[in-house]
């Protein structure tokens, strides 16, 4: 088994330590079932090659966030709805593309973003 150090928010870490403790498991077991699902996601579909087809929803704290990543990917984004939740902006993305670029535009608005989700579709 291979260990190593993962940096987590401190809300993010909250939670795992409260799932690990209802579920009766270790941190690392609630982290490598996260990271399971992630790695099962990109090696099906964020990757090089792959035409992928899926939905995005993204909260952000504002649209300028998010306004930057899409017109780097606005390539990969076939539809796209935007919408104000209180003081937040949800958007949301319908992306078809390379695999890899998907990853990317994922990956970019997940650190912008106060949460993003990836369903992918085909």
């Amino acid at each position: 088994m291979k260990r190593f150090g993962v940096s987590l928010p401190d809300e993010l870490a909250r939670e795992v330590d409260r799932i690990s403790q209802e579920l009766g498991v270790t941190r690392s077991a609630v982290v490598a079932q996260a990271v399971s699902n992630f790695v099962q996601t990109y090696s099906q579909h964020l990757r090089d090659g792959h035409r992928c087809l899926g939905a995005v929803l993204s909260l952000a704290e504002g649209m300028e966030v998010v306004s930057e990543i899409m017109e780097e990917y606005k390539d990969l984004i076939a539809n796209y709805s935007h919408m104000h939740i209180g003081d937040r902006c949800l958007s949301v993305f319908v992306v078809y593309g390379d695999g890899k670029r998907v990853g990317e535009f994922l990956m970019g608005l997940s650190e912008k973003a106060v949460k993003t989700l990836f369903t992918p579709l085909e």
